[in-house]
């Protein structure tokens, strides 16, 4: 998929929360800068290089940038303009079951999503969840809930998986019943419940105290 300026400027609005600076040139591989000094290469495919010497924390966010920004721009260029009136400036991404995940590209670097219930003879929408600068994940959960695609009974709210993270947590540091293989798929649940939810990513896990262990 060829990177067009949308891209680029999408890419540095992701980018710059993590401290990263996408380089302005119009040549590949783009530089991604981090305090002035480069720090990856992204190719036209997305592929990202980095310098031998900068491997960093940062650096390492970059891939899971580049794939958020592809998905949303692939998602967009692939989709019909709606042919609806008030909102034909909006592309329908998804419809099911009356309704409809639309996006449209506010500029400087920032979509707009939305998720609207379609009327009954398809000519307009009602009650709009709006999404604005570039929160695609947040529209297509939205999405599925809304549509039914997904059975909401089955869907844990971010409160309950930030629950179940400090539950999961504390067991992992506190059970001491715990053999090595089930401390290994706790490990295993809360990486999982770290990708899902921003909430638990802020919690650190808790350093053991050896002679605490030796306690116990």
């Amino acid at each position: 998929m060829e990177i067009n300026e949308r891209m680029k400027e999408v890419l540095q609005v992701q980018l710059s929360p993590l401290g990263l600076e996408l380089k302005p040139e119009n040549r590949f591989p783009l530089t991604v800068l981090h305090d002035d000094r480069p720090i990856a290469y992204i190719q036209e495919d997305g592929a990202v290089h980095y310098p031998v010497d900068r491997d960093t924390m940062p650096a390492r966010r970059i891939p899971g940038v580049i794939a958020k920004v592809w998905e949303m721009e692939h998602a967009y260029r692939q989709a019909p303009h709606l042919e609806l009136s008030g909102v034909n400036s909006y592309k329908k991404i998804l419809q099911y079951n009356q309704h409809l995940l639309a996006a449209r590209y506010d500029g400087n670097g920032h979509f707009r999503f939305v998720t609207w219930q379609v009327n009954f003879d398809q000519t307009g929408v009602t009650l709009g969840h709006y999404f604005y600068r570039n929160e695609y994940e947040q529209a297509k959960e939205d999405f599925i809930q809304r549509s039914g695609l997904v059975d909401e009974r089955k869907l844990f709210s971010k409160e309950q998986l930030s629950l179940l993270y400090y539950a999961l947590l504390y067991s992992r540091f506190h059970d001491v019943s715990l053999d090595y293989s089930e401390k290994q798929e706790i490990d295993r649940l809360i990486r999982q419940i770290e990708t899902i939810t921003p909430v638990s990513q802020a919690v650190q896990q808790p350093e053991l105290d050896p002679e605490l262990d030796n306690e116990r």
